[in-house]
């Protein structure tokens, strides 16, 4: 029997203090995300700051082109203030329009020579037949003429779809929600979503709440754990061995907090004090130091707009700020855990902003391109903590990412 290897993985490491731009632009680079997943020490104060806290998006049918057409009445100055994508987990074609107001198509090969769209194929081996079509939703980029061919064009699409794929199939699936906050009454049903018949298009996405009883609780110590610097090829064996024993230890610490995390976040049997498994079963032992505590464990699931998951990350801060300006008798939650999970079958699902000095976001020239794929993966977890160290109260973070194949992200 011939079982198929895992697929390869890669994973990125950072770290810092707090205020830092990797960190004020995190939630923006990554536009579409499916799980939000919040563990921390518990604590009431901070369990009713995240645990209240509401998303809603809607799902139902749509003509790509009757997208396209409206797109006046969301776009505005290069940034969209919906977020759309196909869902339907059956379709080789799909597409999504993200914050910066660009209509990104990622489609097979027979699809895009009948097109007729300019685009780009991907390199990736045996997948070289798929390609990326990137068109900006921008009001007077293009000229009225360019503008009416494209909707031909994707007419012509769905009336063959329907002729193809049978009747209906000129409608699409979608996923869609709004980067600000709309209300139900206030439009947040675009016109050109066709609702379903049974109803329920608007999805209100309430936070599932979880108590972890005396559970193993690390004390991450960001701050005196910061990564060893390597040690130039010039120095004597002695340094560099003393150099790279405690990178490999700095490593191994790092993969057991972050393992901790994901633990948390599956409510793992290992984690309670009381656990007393076999060990020719498991063994797990969690980082040291560690104290016993209760954890709170929070999730959100559906279609999540990047200004959400920004609100969970600064109302997160904030509470670390605070505890430690403010009331020393919170010391016992000192590090938030933060876990998002991206919509891997979006054809974007990475944007590279930057922060400006004045707070605001760089655009960039291009978005890495990527193959769609249900079955990929795009995860990064943040670990925020208060120093309990040091007399300032400073905020240190370290982040991890984890990125699946076929994605251009880091080359």
């Amino acid at each position: 029997m011939n079982i198929p290897l895992p697929e390869k993985r890669r994973v990125k490491f950072s770290s810092g203090s707090l205020p830092a731009p990797k960190i004020a632009c995190l939630a923006a680079c990554h536009p579409f995300s499916q799980q939000l997943d919040v563990v921390f020490p518990s604590h009431p104060i901070l369990l009713e700051a995240l645990g209240n806290l509401e998303a809603r998006y809607g799902n139902g049918k749509a003509k790509l082109s009757d997208v396209v057409s409206h797109a006046k009445s969301f776009v505005n100055k290069e940034e969209s203030d919906l977020l759309i994508l196909s869902s339907s987990p059956h379709e080789d074609d799909v597409w999504c329009i993200d914050p910066r107001g660009h209509l990104t198509l990622s489609t097979s090969k027979e699809t895009y020579e009948r097109l007729g769209l300019v685009g780009q194929k991907l390199a990736f081996k045996d997948h070289e037949d798929r390609h990326v079509i990137d068109v900006p939703l921008w009001d007077n980029t293009e000229s009225a003429a360019i503008q009416a061919k494209r909707k031909s064009v994707l007419e012509d699409w769905e009336k063959r779809r329907e002729v193809e794929l049978g009747s209906g199939a000129g409608l699409w699936d979608v996923l869609y929600c709004y980067c600000s906050k709309v209300k139900p009454d206030q439009g947040a049903t675009p016109d050109f979503i066709v609702r379903p018949p049974q109803g329920g298009h608007i999805r209100l996405i309430r936070c599932e709440r979880k108590e972890l009883q005396d559970v193993h609780v690390p004390v991450p110590a960001l701050a005196t754990n910061s990564p060893p610097t390597s040690t130039s090829s010039k120095a004597n064996s002695k340094k560099v061995l003393q150099t790279d024993d405690a990178i490999d230890e700095w490593n191994h610490r790092m993969e057991a907090l972050f393992e901790w995390i994901g633990m948390a976040c599956l409510s793992a049997q290992r984690l309670f004090a009381n656990d007393r498994v076999d060990p020719y079963i498991g063994v797990y032992e969690p980082p040291t130091p560690s104290r016993t505590q209760n954890v709170t464990h929070l999730r959100w699931r559906g279609l999540l707009c990047p200004a959400f998951v920004q609100e969970v990350i600064l109302l997160s801060t904030q509470f670390l700020e605070s505890s430690t300006l403010q009331d020393p008798s919170l010391s016992s939650t000192s590090f938030i855990g933060i876990t998002c999970h991206a919509l891997s079958n979006s054809p974007v699902s990475y944007i590279p902003y930057t922060m400006a000095v004045n707070g605001a976001l760089n655009r960039p020239g291009r978005v890495p391109v990527k193959l769609p794929r249900h079955s990929g993966e795009d995860t990064w977890t943040l670990i925020l903590e208060r120093s309990l160290l040091q007399p300032e109260g400073s905020l240190h973070w370290a982040m991890v990412e984890s990125l699946g194949q076929f994605d251009t992200r880091w080359g």
